[in-house]
């Protein structure tokens, strides 16, 4: 039941070409993350999502040092190889210094249009809608300039109408998961949500529907196996995620990026276009990356620990991420004050080798009280 979704990112430029062909829309590539997928389809454009990529950087030093964000190193590196050539145009948000500086880059280095959308990080409702006012205007005649169409109400209201229905579809998955602890192999649940990243949204809803319907009748495995948490930026490299099942460990929950944080966005209100972009950007849960002062992530993760019935926490540290190393020591303190064990596993998306961490994930899950059969 796994096998499309596997089958989309085991080629994904074959996977992109054959659905640009077909949709005859240009490809626009999303810096992670949070930016409305919705204006892209609304615009005409075909959103695919770059949250790094396995490759070994021989390019991107000459740009992004050693010690850059491992995300941006890759993502650098897959346009100067020139293996990013379906992808027309970029959108960038301002998550972090980082991807500023990356969105500069492509300016200078790429004849490709390069959008903008930066999120305010004032505490006040009126300021964000102020600066969001501005910049929703850009993108949006941005987006009109690079596919040649209008973002009507109707193509808008559309659009929001068919990502809210994927999201909420891959809330449903999660709550599988949750509720039968073991009865998706973790592997098979990231292949599914990276699969997103690349399907167009017609095809990945109809795909995720049918998934549900043959989750139904799946049971969780008998026993009390270790059950986790995992909480990072991204949740890549995939080949690092079957380790977990490998152990006979069941990860139950996530505070991914590229996973919850984004599913968690309700459907986009285009009512007030500024004030929806506005209510995707700071709804759903929380993110280092994103000032709230209404939204505490401490207190949000011990609940969601909570909820899951989780034995511990895996913090996926992708190198090297500034905003979640700078959050991590914060949250590890809170955790440990509520008796709740936690690791940090630290990873770059171009190791060539991931056993050296099944060791790591092996201990944490003894520690925790391993196998209760």
């Amino acid at each position: 039941m796994f096998a499309p979704f596997y089958a989309a990112i085991a080629d994904i430029s074959a996977t992109i070409r054959r659905h640009r062909d077909r949709l005859g829309r240009p490809v626009i590539g999303v810096l992670p993350a949070y930016f409305p997928l919705e204006l892209i389809h609304a615009a005409g454009g075909y959103p695919v999502q770059l949250w790094g990529a396995g490759v070994a950087i021989d390019h991107a030093e000459a740009y992004l040092q050693p010690y850059c964000c491992s995300v941006a190193r890759s993502v650098l590196e897959l346009e100067m190889r020139g293996s990013a050539g379906l992808i027309q145009a970029y959108v960038f948000t301002s998550l972090c210094d980082t991807l500023i500086n990356l969105r500069e880059l492509y300016r200078r280095l790429f004849d490709k249009p390069i959008l903008g959308l930066s999120f305010p990080v004032t505490q006040f409702a009126e300021g964000r809608r102020a600066f969001l006012a501005d910049a929703a205007e850009k993108i949006i005649k941005g987006l009109e300039a690079v596919t040649g169409r209008r973002v009507s109400a109707d193509a808008l209201r559309a659009a929001a109408g068919q990502f809210g229905r994927v999201r909420s579809l891959q809330r449903e998955l999660y709550r599988l998961r949750r509720e039968r602890p073991g009865a998706i192999k973790n592997a098979d649940f990231h292949a599914v949500l990276k699969a997103g990243f690349f399907l167009p949204v017609d095809e990945y809803g109809r795909l995720l529907e049918d998934l549900l319907v043959r989750l139904e009748s799946i049971a969780a495995p008998a026993g009390r196996r270790p059950r986790l948490i995992l909480s990072g930026m991204v949740f890549d490299p995939l080949e690092a995620q079957r380790l977990f099942d490998e152990v006979g460990a069941d990860v139950v929950d996530d505070d991914f990026a590229s996973g919850w944080r984004t599913v968690s966005k309700a459907t986009l209100p285009v009512d007030d276009p500024v004030e929806g972009i506005a209510t995707h950007v700071f709804g759903g849960a929380p993110c280092c990356c994103i000032h709230h002062p209404e939204k505490d992530r401490h207190d949000y993760l011990v609940k969601k620990i909570r909820d899951a019935g989780a034995d511990g926490v895996v913090f996926w540290y992708v190198k090297f991420c500034e905003p979640d190393a700078f959050d991590r020591p914060q949250l590890l303190a809170r955790l440990k004050q509520e008796g709740i064990p936690a690791t940090v596993l630290e990873m770059d998306l171009s190791m060539k080798s991931v056993e050296s961490l099944r060791t790591r994930i092996q201990a944490f899950c003894e520690m925790i009280g391993g196998l209760e059969i």
